[in-house]
């Protein structure tokens, strides 16, 4: 990558960090060192890119084709409000921080005439002798290297990755997914439910529990949100309140009031804490808690 090069001890780098805050924001590379910190937007464009400063855009020319996208520098401006947001909240010394758009692909052709901000937009191998002959001679340390360590250590522990639903990763429909309990002996589908269990119509196993891992595996399909009438639907239940009290037995937590109410699966908790040291549950996937000291 085109920061190995700048092989200096007291530079620490942090690749695709993302912090859910207030916005959600990630940042494709940052630096960290004693006395600055640089944050990179990457972009692997090739061809012909034009950059639009009244447009707030770029345009790529390749091949004849002509595509438009959002001004990285714009991006990587916003991403730095965000993590200076962040950073005043948990009280992080602020040191100067620069901005860039880094192009890594050789064969990419910068157009930035009249671009006011063409000096922040490099390409890779023009970072390495950047950061260590104009910034880092510039600034004085502030940090000592270990409280430098120490922060890129929190920021890590606090990188939390986007929950995408899988269905739509995967362009699955909701139609295409197999409805229904299998049998755990013959993994015939469906079973019925009669008398508090579940009976095989094809090789008439009974079970009591045959729809725990099928809740489960919804709950990770549907962000850890379960409602009645989804589970009823997809569980083939004649009775919303027979459905309520399979959700709850099966130890499910409630979330919401009315029309909003939702279950979640207590594995699958985000626990935060907030300023006031209370404890927050939040449906989603774990994350650590942070218990380094701050810079």
């Amino acid at each position: 990558m085109f920061l190995g090069q700048a092989n200096v001890s007291s530079l620490t780098f942090i690749k695709r960090l993302r912090v859910e805050q207030h916005i959600p924001f990630q940042i494709d590379w940052i630096v960290l060192a004693p006395g600055f910190r640089v944050l990179f937007e990457v972009k692997g464009h090739n061809g012909e890119i034009y950059f639009d400063a009244k447009a707030n855009q770029l345009t790529r020319v390749r091949e004849g084709t002509t595509e438009s996208f959002t001004d990285p520098i714009l991006q990587v401006d916003r991403q730095y409000a965000n993590l200076r947001t962040f950073f005043i909240e948990q009280q992080i010394e602020l040191l100067p921080t620069y901005r860039f758009a880094v192009f890594v692909n050789p064969k990419v052709i910068l157009k930035l005439y009249d671009y006011p901000d063409y000096e922040r937009v490099i390409t890779g191998q023009s970072v390495p002798p950047f950061i260590l002959e104009k910034l880092a001679k510039k600034h004085p340390t502030n940090l000592t290297e270990t409280n430098n360590q120490s922060l890129s250590q929190f920021l890590i522990e606090h990188h939390c990755e986007r929950l995408s639903p899988i269905l739509e990763r995967y362009h699955i429909l909701w139609e295409d997914l197999k409805k229904g309990i299998p049998c755990p002996q013959c993994q015939r589908r469906p079973m019925i439910r009669e008398r508090m269990r579940w009976q095989c119509l094809a090789c008439g196993t009974r079970s009591t529990d045959a729809h725990y891992p099928i809740l489960y595996a919804l709950a990770l399909l549907m962000q850890n949100r379960l409602t009645t009438i989804l589970v009823q639907h997809f569980l083939h239940l004649e009775s919303l309140e027979a459905t309520r009290k399979l959700i709850k037995r099966a130890g499910y937590i409630k979330f919401g009031v009315r029309k909003a109410v939702y279950y979640s699966h207590p594995d699958l908790l985000i626990i935060t804490k907030s300023k006031s040291g209370h404890k927050t549950i939040e449906s989603g996937h774990k994350v650590s808690k942070s218990g380094h000291k701050r810079t």
